[in-house]
C-alpha cells in the first residue's frame, strides 16, 4: 500500500538517479513528513516533472494541499528547483535559511553556480531555474509541521546558507541532512564558490553531536537504525587529518 513509507510518519516521494530513480533522473531524495495537522516537504526536487512527485504524494494517500511548508536545505537546483511548481500546486510556503534564501528568491544562477552546473553536465542544457518566495530561516529555530517539531541545524561547507533539519518523529531522532552527510560518512565537496572545508568540518563535528537514530540524506541509501556510526566514520577520518570520502567524483 504504502511502497515508499519510511518510518510511521515519513515518506519518501521523489529521488533521482543519485538515489532510488523514482522521479526525474536530476531529483535530490524529496521526504514527506506527516505531522497529522499537517504535512511537510523537504526538499522540492529539480523542477522539471514535478507532477512526478505530486502523483507519489498521492499514491501515499495524501491530497497536496495538507502540504503546509516546504523546508529547502539549500539553494542548488536539485533540491530547491522543485520549489516553485510544487508551492504553487500545494499552497505551501518555502523556506531556507539565508544565504539561500535570497539566491532562490533572486533565481541567481551565479550564486547557485547553475551556470558551471549545466556546463558540467549535472543538469540538462536549457535547465531553467525559477525564483519564488521564500521565508528566512535562523539557526536553530524550531518549525511545527502539524505534531512533529523541527529544528534548523545550520550545516555549511556543502554551499552558503546549508542547513539541515532535526527532530525527533515516531519516538526516534531523524536528521534530514540534505548535502551535509551521506551514509557511509561521505561528503559533498564541489569546485563551486561557496563550498567551504572549513566550515565543512565544523558541521561534521556539530552533527557528530546529535547522534540520530535515523539519517536521511539528499542522495543515495538512507540509515532507518544506527544513523549515528555514518556521522562517526565522518569525524574519524578528521581525527586522522584525512577528508572524509567525497560523494562527488
Amino acid at each position: 500500500k504504502h511502497p515508499m513509507k519510511l518510518m510511521d510518519s515519513v515518506y519518501m516521494v521523489g529521488s533521482g538517479t543519485a538515489g532510488f530513480s523514482m522521479t526525474n533522473a536530476f531529483d535530490c531524495t524529496v521526504y514527506l513528513v506527516d505531522g497529522k495537522d499537517e504535512l511537510a516537504l523537504i526538499d522540492a526536487g529539480v523542477g522539471v516533472q514535478p507532477e512526478r512527485i505530486i502523483k507519489q504524494i498521492e499514491r501515499d494517500g495524501f491530497a497536496p494541499a495538507q502540504i503546509g511548508r516546504i523546508l529547502l536545505t539549500h539553494g542548488h537546483g536539485d533540491h530547491a528547483g522543485g520549489a516553485y511548481a510544487l508551492s504553487k500546486a500545494c499552497g505551501a510556503t518555502v523556506y531556507a535559511m539565508e544565504p539561500a534564501a535570497e539566491f532562490i528568491r533572486k533565481g541567481d544562477i551565479h550564486a547557485l553556480s547553475l551556470e558551471s552546473a549545466i556546463e558540467a553536465g549535472v543538469y540538462e542544457a536549457g535547465y531553467r531555474f525559477i525564483p519564488c518566495a521564500v521565508e528566512p530561516l535562523e539557526p536553530n529555530q524550531e518549525i511545527r509541521v502539524g505534531q512533529v517539531t523541527l529544528k534548523v541545524i545550520p550545516t555549511e561547507g556543502h554551499s552558503a546558507g546549508h542547513c539541515s533539519y532535526w527532530g525527533e518523529i515516531d519516538g526516534k531522532t531523524v536528521l534530514f541532512a540534505g548535502d551535509a552527510i551521506q551514509c557511509d560518512g561521505k561528503i559533498a565537496l564541489q569546485a563551486i564558490w561557496d563550498c567551504d572545508l572549513q566550515r565543512y568540518i565544523e558541521t561534521i563535528h556539530r552533527l557528530n553531536t546529535l547522534k540520530p537514530d535515523v539519517l536521511l540524506p539528499a542522495h543515495g541509501r538512507f540509515a532507518l537504525e544506527n544513523g549515528a556510526l555514518h556521522i562517526q566514520k565522518a569525524e574519524d577520518k578528521l581525527k586522522t587529518l584525512a577528508l572524509p570520502p567525497n560523494s562527488i567524483e
